[in-house]
């Protein structure tokens, strides 16, 4: 099975005329070649510390209650994670579980 050619392969661009067009019999790059070593992607930006103790999680949120999230946040000069975070410490209290600040492990803010 052949490859197939380039959609963008024929196109003439500004400033272009100058360079030679590719040919066809130009070997193509292996796919393996381009892509990064599996342990480049495993890798933690650098300034990360490992936090095995804290999950990630997500919240949907509806625009309009994510909207006044953010001006409750911006009013109170703090992030939209702490509104939140303050929101889940009434929630476990409500249900009779020990606060946020309580559940977390010791030397952690």
């Amino acid at each position: 099975m052949t490859k197939r050619p380039s959609l963008i392969g024929g196109l003439s661009l500004p400033g272009s005329e100058n360079r030679e067009p590719a040919t066809p019999a130009d070997p193509a790059p292996n796919a393996a070649d381009a892509l990064p070593a599996p342990d480049v992607w495993s890798a933690k930006p650098a300034g990360r510390r490992a936090r095995p103790d804290v999950v990630h999680t997500s919240v949907y949120l509806p625009k309009e209650v994510h909207r006044r999230l953010r001006e409750i946040a911006f009013t109170r000069d703090v992030k939209v994670h702490d509104v939140i975070m303050e929101g889940i410490d009434a929630a476990l209290q409500k249900h009779g579980h020990p606060s946020v600040t309580s559940l977390k492990p010791k030397g952690e803010t």
